[in-house]
């Protein structure tokens, strides 16, 4: 059903009272008693589950199944699937140039995409707008390369995640006017959140490369003779590298323990979410 998205929007924005949109993976396994690997199987199942949501929630929308290795799967890579969860990718589909160059487009209708395809069309909800889940181009080139290597790889090895993350948006892209096509009136774009851990390995990377770049990939050794004179010197016995450590961390003890900017980056640190 054909709806003017722009004014709906619109319209969600400015209303006093706002409706809930559910964004899960596979709501309807517990409602219909199937399991997650009969539910990514069958268009059927899957229409009917997004009936049976709409049908106990009044939302704001209807949004198909989220399945985050559909698009994946679809260029070839291997997933792991199992009664009761997630599907999940396994491995790295690209580990080379030469294999991201031979990586082909799949077309719309790969692997399940069709059946995905065919849910939305057979889902029947005409009360409000239907929208389709889809995994965005940088996530879904994460997954086809592996998503830690991935981050290594925009270093190392730029063109290669260029060249897949162009293949991964030219299929997106396709995908999305195959669900207009179908009878979606949007879609949701589902992003991974970047472990902590991960994002400070990540900006070490970043940083390493920023200094390999100032430095032209070449060891810079300090000539200056005054700058070592105060670096290998002392200062009441103690090396001055000692005293530059102890007043660094004191000032971050002092910023972490007895300011408001300190407070909140511990809570944030802590959770995020509680911090709010």
């Amino acid at each position: 059903m054909k709806r003017d998205m722009r004014n709906w929007v619109s319209q969600m924005i400015q209303s006093p009272a706002k409706k809930p949109l559910p964004l899960l993976s596979f709501p309807c396994v517990q409602l219909m008693g199937v399991t997650v690997r009969e539910l990514i199987s069958s268009s059927d199942l899957q229409a009917k589950g997004m009936a049976l949501i709409a049908n106990r929630v009044d939302s704001a929308a209807a949004v198909s199944l989220m399945d985050l290795s559909l698009e994946a799967e679809a260029f070839g890579a291997a997933i792991h699937v199992s009664d009761h969860e997630v599907p999940t990718v396994v491995g790295a589909l690209i580990t080379e140039q030469e294999e991201a160059d031979a990586l082909a487009i799949p077309p719309v209708g790969a692997g399940r995409t069709g059946i995905y395809l065919d849910a939305i069309s057979k889902c029947g909800i005409t009360d409000r707008p239907v929208l389709a889940g889809i995994i965005g181009p940088f996530s879904l080139a994460g997954r086809l390369l592996d998503v830690s290597e991935a981050m290594i790889l925009c270093y190392e090895e730029p063109e290669m995640v260029h060249t897949v993350l162009e293949k991964a948006t030219a299929f997106l892209i396709a995908y999305c006017h195959a669900y207009r096509e179908a009878g979606a009136n949007g879609v949701v774009i589902a992003y991974g959140n970047v472990v902590a851990f991960i994002a400070t390995l990540a900006t070490l990377v970043g940083a390493r490369g920023l200094a390999e770049l100032i430095s032209g990939r070449s060891t810079q050794i300090v000539t200056n003779r005054d700058f070592l004179k105060v670096m290998r010197g002392e200062f009441l016995g103690i090396p001055v590298l000692v005293w530059i450590f102890i007043l660094a961390a004191a000032v971050g003890w002092f910023l972490l323990n007895r300011t408001t900017f300190g407070r909140r980056t511990v809570a944030i640190g802590g959770n995020r979410e509680a911090s709010r």
